[in-house]
């Protein structure tokens, strides 16, 4: 006879055998018993095994929320929120030790980042690894494996794990892209089926269009590093400046019948010339050995130095290679749902999973092992950022439009998310046929330690060492927001403090009250959100096509 006691019995242990068995596949040749069994597996949280199912984004959250609540290892943070109201979160994952002092531990890295603070003792600051998933929202197995990744930091009781948890300080973004995730995950979860279909033509692996690999306006997040046009981007940009990791990995898919992808890229003809060739040739190299051996433990396939470039700094991949980290692009073949036929077989969900698990691994294991390096480079890169502005014909940059201070105050906000040294221009002058009024402009120096990305927002980039790209060839924001900028040869226009924040722009009435109209002039780059906020106030509004005479009443 069975009792209900016997079944509940049967019960927990086929979900223990059940969880023994993905460890087994997810980390093989690490023992079940190495790890806490107080720390709840994501199978046994969620109620469904890591790669049978796409799991939404709250149930990410919960997830992580849970280590946080279990291990003194884990701290979560919510960083911003979507367009659709999804919290951005960040789980760091550290030796206890060090999670009671993060805010110390980023103070004294900033001798890494300031050249004129000392050089600090290297044995003594962690390496900061930053793992970064789903930034394009169906790019799917990267969150599934973050899960995995971050249970294995907080669980494993390996003697290994711990030095790297004393060594390292680890930030998880699990959902780069939480509304194209959910996006996807809804896709997949509704249209998947038993057993499951490989057909490269079923539904389940053709995702309807926008499919989720764009946020919720269809951007691009992995493009908007620079820009910053989105909430996502600008609260993961703040997060970043926090800590500047030393080694930043982004988690992607390609197509199915791809291996998988990871760096150095194809030396010089798509690599950046800003930067060091340290960063390509030594600490890129360095890294690839562990992600190598990784896969080979595994029996998988890869490959590297094709494809994908170092060009721009736009990518997540490729801005930490502009702050004196290294910034990693990882592709896996994607399955597009459970499971589908691919030149090299059928490639399954777990399988991609597993991949991203054992490279993700590998990271923080080579970032440990080679810390040294990597804090020596961050230092020696700001410090040799001051010594190439010096060779720059272009010692600062004069920008502004006194017919727009909207748009003048917008790309002063990027400059200063960007975390470079701006200052207000104290004297209107004349240059390059240009007015530049005092109040209305501002100068920014490049002698400073962000003059690579203050090269990029500025100068044209026209020449290139291969005419095969992968992606954009141009990326200077002061051309995109269209202001008059000139290119000065010294610094004489630097004067006073750096701008700490934009100034608060105010509007005006002129001529006083009106028994007839207002006109409101079209030119502000905040003109349309004026026009809403009058009509939602119920202000009836006319368009004129036609010049007026009337000049007298205007809201400027």
């Amino acid at each position: 006879m069975i009792t209900r006691y016997t079944t509940t019995l049967l019960l927990a242990l086929g979900l223990t055998a059940s969880a023994s068995a993905q460890s087994t596949y997810f980390f093989p040749g690490t023992p079940a018993a190495s790890f806490d069994p107080a720390v709840p597996t994501p199978e046994q949280f969620l109620g469904y095994p890591i790669g049978s199912h796409y799991t939404r984004t709250d149930q990410i959250v919960a997830y992580l929320r849970e280590l946080d609540r279990v291990s003194d290892k884990v701290s979560l943070r919510v960083i911003g929120n979507t367009f659709e109201e999804r919290p951005q979160v960040v789980a760091t994952i550290t030796a206890p030790q060090h999670q009671q002092n993060l805010a110390g531990l980023q103070q004294a890295r900033r001798a890494l980042i300031d050249p004129n603070l000392a050089a600090p003792d290297y044995r003594k600051l962690p390496v900061v690894v930053s793992l970064n998933f789903g930034v394009h929202g169906n790019e799917s197995s990267s969150s599934e494996a973050a899960l995995l990744l971050a249970y294995y930091l907080t669980a494993s009781t390996a003697p290994e794990t711990k030095q790297w948890l004393e060594q390292a300080v680890i930030t998880i973004d699990p959902l780069e892209n939480p509304d194209g995730r959910d996006r996807a995950s809804h896709w997949f979860d509704q249209n998947k089926s038993w057993p499951n279909p490989t057909d490269p033509l079923d539904r389940e692996h053709t995702e309807a269009w926008p499919g989720g690999r764009t946020n919720h306006f269809y951007t691009d997040l992995n493009r908007d590093w620079l820009a910053l046009t989105q909430p996502e981007s600008r609260a993961r940009m703040a997060f970043f400046h926090e800590w500047y990791p030393n080694v930043m990995i982004d988690f992607h898919e390609m197509g199915t019948n791809g291996t998988y992808y990871f760096e150095p890229s194809k030396p010089f003809s798509t690599e950046n010339d800003l930067i060091p060739r340290a960063t390509y040739e030594v600490l890129n190299v360095h890294l690839a050995k562990y992600f190598a051996k990784a896969l080979d433990n595994l029996g998988s396939l890869y490959w590297t130095k094709e494809q994908f470039d170092n060009l721009s700094p736009i990518y997540g991949s490729t801005y930490p290679d502009f702050q004196g980290g290294v910034g990693i692009t990882f592709e896996v073949g994607s399955s597009r749902g459970l499971a589908q036929e691919g030149s090299n077989g059928v490639v399954t969900f777990p399988f991609t999973i597993r991949n991203h698990v054992a490279t993700g691994l590998a990271t923080v294991r080579g970032a440990v092992e080679e810390k040294d390096l990597y804090l020596r480079h961050q230092r020696d890169f700001f410090t040799s950022a001051l010594t190439d502005a010096r060779k720059f014909p272009t010692k600062a940059y004069v920008f502004g439009n006194a017919q727009d201070e909207t748009l003048t105050n917008r790309f002063l906000t990027l400059l200063l998310q960007h975390k470079i040294e701006v200052h207000a221009l104290s004297k209107t002058v004349t240059l390059d046929n240009q007015e530049f009024q005092a109040g209305k402009a501002y100068v920014v120096p490049t002698s400073q330690p962000q003059y690579r990305v203050v090269h990029s927002l500025f100068e044209e980039l026209t020449a290139f060492h291969d005419s095969v790209f992968y992606d954009v060839t141009g990326w200077s924001q002061a051309h995109a927001y269209g202001l008059a900028v000139s290119k000065r040869k010294n610094i004489a226009l630097v004067q006073g403090a750096p701008v700490a924040a934009p100034a608060v722009l105010t509007g005006s009435v002129r001529g006083g009250q009106s028994s007839y109209a207002y006109l409101l002039p079209w030119s502000d780059y905040n003109a349309p959100r004026a026009l809403v906020a009058l009509q939602r106030a119920g202000v009836t509004a006319k368009v004129s096509f036609k010049p007026s005479g009337w000049r007298r009443q205007s809201v400027n």
